[in-house]
């Protein structure tokens, strides 16, 4: 699949602002046009004006990863013996990070593996290119192969490319977001000088049920793509947990840090250490919301209503149930839909006998206003409906706000929250975005916004361009202040936050509580 990316690229100059979409095509690195993945390496690049390379190498055995294994490389030159003054040790996953140093790096490597001093492997004929990041796997008993494009360390004169992920139309409040953010960063000189360039991953979610294009499989082929043919030193984004999950493998698999926006499953992160997230996680927020019911609502029955198949919908209600039901509550009822549902008689019949209190429906846009209209008008259900983060959209709320009228749902932000609730970062965001798109900001904007400014900061903390410092960096963020705030990471690179609920009131959002983690 040949993209043509839209670039949002944010430059300052003294006269303003300069936007740009470029409609050229994107063309695949000269230096593996050759080499596609789990195809032998056969090509060097020149670049004999680099001084450092990076090499990501993973040594396996029938398939299976070589952990604790000693990984050394040395420099092949006729006529000398090898020296493997270059070195790293395989982790969990079989994976090593070795930088090699010299006046001149580019030319060909032999490579050996072992463990305790006895050598299990070893390898030759490795061209290594000054100025680039390349993964390697290493067989033992095998041929060399590169596992993903070479990634070029960024030097002086480069932008810095980020490539943004988001759902559209509904969800471009989050690349708004990050447009303003990459428009300060950029303000305040970039990273060491170089620009930020937001390379646009919007995915047309409703174009594609149209159609019958599978979403997940288009944003796994934009995600390769942006990695591989653009060349990003980073993703940010997705803002759904289904899209960010399958994003997160392939991030890790070709090592390029991403951070998502407003995803919050927390199985988001499991596909390893380059994943993190800007969102608090669905154990923190089905935990909001039925404390919520139960100590604010008086809520003693709840019935759930989930898309089936959704790992957030899914996720979010069971967190709701297992919660609810710890604190006394009783689920009376769970029933499924699935997604591009339009008739919801069945569902509703189940439920409606029990009469609950609460109706809980972490759904998204195309089917809440169906459900909830249908429940009250064809039912009679009278129960306060309940929804998660995906409700904090305020194109559900401009078409179907009356139909919504005296919902509740948890949102990862709000601009409403009573001034001395807010820091002066958060309010410098607010009045920006404000100034900038004339309107408010939701929790979508917000999470844009923090979630590149979190990868550019790191960047700036690097000490080197390379995703194995800038995800280093990432990792090691402390009391991070912007929209929201952040004060770290823990080991499954989730953080703990602020949750908002917010309540629809005259087909409008008004905010209605904060809850402190």
């Amino acid at each position: 699949m040949l993209r043509n990316f839209c670039r949002v690229i944010v430059l300052a100059f003294a006269m303003g602002m300069v936007w740009g979409c470029g409609g050229e095509q994107v063309m695949q690195s000269q230096m593996v046009e050759e080499e596609q993945a789990g195809r032998p390496l056969s090509k060097l690049a020149v670049r004999p004006d680099a001084r450092h390379a990076v090499v990501i190498a993973t040594v396996t055995r029938d398939g299976a990863p070589v952990i604790w294994a000693k990984v050394a490389f040395s420099r092949s030159i006729a006529g000398q013996a090898a020296d493997y003054q270059w070195s790293g040790v395989t982790d969990e996953n079989g994976r090593s990070r070795v930088e090699i140093t010299s006046d001149d790096v580019t030319g060909y490597y032999q490579a050996r593996a072992s463990i305790d001093g006895r050598e299990i492997g070893s390898w030759s004929s490795i061209p290594i290119n000054g100025g680039y990041e390349v993964m390697l796997n290493l067989p033992i008993g095998e041929r060399v192969r590169v596992t993903g494009s070479p990634m070029q360390i960024l030097q002086p004169e480069d932008a810095i490319k980020i490539g943004f992920i988001y759902t559209t139309p509904n969800r471009k409040n989050s690349l708004d977001g990050a447009t303003l953010a990459a428009l300060q960063l950029n303000e305040e000189g970039g990273v060491r000088g170089v620009p930020i360039e937001l390379i646009d991953g919007g995915v047309p979610i409703q174009r594609l049920a149209a159609d019958n294009i599978s979403d997940v499989e288009y944003v796994a082929a934009l995600a390769e793509e942006l990695i591989i043919r653009e060349k990003v030193s980073a993703i940010v984004g997705p803002n759904r947990s289904r899209h960010a999950v399958i994003v997160g493998e392939i991030a890790q698999r070709h090592g390029i840090p991403m951070m998502t926006t407003s995803a919050t499953n927390p199985t988001v992160t499991a596909a390893g250490d380059f994943v993190f997230m800007a969102a608090f996680t669905d154990d923190f927020q089905g935990k909001v919301m039925a404390e919520f019911a139960v100590h604010t609502l008086d809520a003693r029955s709840a019935a759930v209503l989930t898309e089936r198949g959704d790992v957030y919908s899914e996720g979010l209600s069971q967190t709701f149930v297992d919660n609810f039901v710890s604190l006394g509550a009783q689920v009376v009822a769970h029933e499924f839909y699935m997604s591009g549902q339009t008739d919801f008689t069945a569902q509703l019949t189940a439920i409606t006998p029990f009469m609950p209190d609460v109706v809980f429906v972490p759904g998204f846009i195309d089917e809440i206003p169906l459900l909830v209209q249908q429940a009250k008008r064809d039912f009679n259900i009278t129960a306060t409906f309940l929804g998660g983060d995906s409700w904090d959209n305020s194109a559900l709320i401009t078409t179907s706000g009356a139909v919504l009228e005296g919902s509740f749902f948890s949102s990862l932000f709000s601009s409403r929250i009573a001034p001395g609730d807010l820091s002066e970062d958060a309010h410098r965001f607010i009045d920006a975005y404000t100034a900038m798109f004339g309107i408010a900001p939701d929790g979508g904007g917000a999470l844009g916004y923090d979630a590149l400014r979190l990868v550019i900061q790191a960047m700036r903390r690097a000490e080197e361009l390379t995703p194995m410092a800038i995800r280093d960096k990432i990792a090691a963020t402390r009391d991070y202040s912007g929209a929201t705030f952040i004060s770290g990471y823990d080991e499954n690179r989730h953080t703990t936050k602020s949750a908002v609920i917010n309540r629809i009131v005259n087909g409008a959002i008004a905010f209605y509580k904060l809850i402190e983690p």
